[in-house]
């Protein structure tokens, strides 16, 4: 269950720095500083990079199922951190967020989560909140709303976690 929770962690740590950087919490550069934005996307790439081991892993102890959704997570973060890092057009990672949400969101329906509410809802959130990065990425939803969706995303991520680390069932 360790990788399991390393996960949730990532999950919200990816989800937690960049929902609030949208809200705009360390959005402002210091004077003469560099851009927050630039970390925020170095940040993401560690997530993805992270999530891409723990899909090694997953792979290892035979949990193929799990390890797909953990991979569409691992290409979204980073490839979302090198567009930030580099500055690139975002809407193909709107593009990309698109199946990534869909996905995410039918894992709802995977038998090893039933009965599990966290791991549905966070399922049906990520989806949610992949549909409102191809709405910012376009224009379509506001910097802030996707944020504060980010940011109760991000904590909702935690909770599994937090459950894992006292050595209890995730609800």
């Amino acid at each position: 269950m360790l990788s399991v929770s390393v996960i949730f962690f990532t999950f919200a740590l990816g989800a937690w720095v960049i929902g609030l950087y949208l809200v705009g919490m360390g959005a402002t550069p210091t004077e003469e500083g560099p851009d927050p934005l630039v970390t925020v996307g170095w940040i993401e790439v560690i997530v993805g990079v992270i999530l891409a081991g723990q899909v090694f892993i997953l792979v290892q102890t035979g949990a193929l199922v799990l390890a797909g959704l953990v991979l569409l997570f691992a290409v979204f973060f980073t490839a979302f951190g090198v567009a930030l890092v580099t500055g690139a057009d975002l809407r193909p990672i709107g593009n990309l967020s698109i199946p990534v949400g869909i996905l995410a969101a039918l894992y709802f329906t995977f038998d090893g989560f039933e009965d599990t509410f966290l791991f549905q809802s966070s399922t049906l959130l990520w989806g949610v909140v992949f549909l409102l990065v191809a709405g910012y990425t376009y224009g379509k939803v506001g910097a802030k709303a996707l944020g504060w969706a980010l940011v109760i995303t991000g904590l909702w991520g935690f909770l599994p976690a937090v459950y894992l680390a006292l050595d209890k069932a995730i609800p």
